[in-house]
């Protein structure tokens, strides 16, 4: 019998991992980690306590967990984004921007996740509560390669070296309103999501394809 196979009465195994990492999404994000006991976690999640140990080793490694399944998340989304704007019959770079930056801008206009682990996620790694090199590995090995590559197809003229940087611009581009979206709609009077989404793709084309077309190489 195979790990994922089960008695009469019994669940995987990955679905009682999968409820404790649903209940400390939840209950850290409400909570903080301080805050949330381990019972708070296992009584959510309907487990025991064991099982936190099973699979995470303790609290810590739970917290850790749930940030990187934020992150796998959301670059299994942009992948998405990226090969389906790539199979159109015209792929432009305004629509893989617009399927890129929406879903998180969404999110964090209705405070739900994602964006609330990645809030959480950014203030613990400024605060060195957590380990930014596990948390962006994805990022670094899959996202900006993948990334960087469909710009290049997408505006003539980037090399590598700038469509890496366009990479890391779209993502701070995307993560400072995510940020800070209070802040944008209490400041800038008649803007809402819609509007301010538009705004984020369009002044981040125009950046990108004004590197191509500073790029003495392109």
């Amino acid at each position: 019998m195979n790990e994922q196979s089960t008695n009469r009465g019994q669940e995987p195994r990955d679905e009682t991992r999968e409820r404790l990492l649903d209940a400390a999404e939840r209950l850290f994000c409400q909570k903080g980690f301080e805050a949330t006991s381990i019972r708070d976690l296992t009584a959510l999640a309907g487990c025991n306590i064991a099982a936190v140990n099973y699979h995470f080793g303790d609290k810590k490694r739970l917290y850790a967990e749930m940030f990187r399944r934020q992150v796998r998340g959301m670059v299994a989304q942009d992948f998405r984004a990226m090969e389906e704007v790539m199979a159109g019959p015209s792929p432009c770079l305004e629509d893989l921007l617009r399927r890129v930056i929406s879903p998180p801008l969404k999110a964090a206009f209705r405070n739900e996740p994602p964006a609330t682990a990645v809030q959480l996620m950014v203030r613990e790694v400024l605060n060195q509560h957590v380990d930014m090199e596990a948390m962006t590995m994805d990022l670094r090995e899959l996202y900006l390669p993948r990334m960087s590559e469909v710009l290049r197809r997408l505006v003539p003229g980037l090399d590598r070296a700038h469509s890496e940087l366009a990479a890391f611009s779209l993502d701070a581009m995307t993560m400072h309103p995510l940020l800070f979206m209070p802040f944008y709609m209490a400041r800038i009077k008649g803007l809402d999501l819609d509007a301010l989404i538009e705004y984020t793709v369009r002044f981040t084309a125009c950046a990108i394809r004004a590197m191509a077309k500073g790029n003495p190489e392109g």
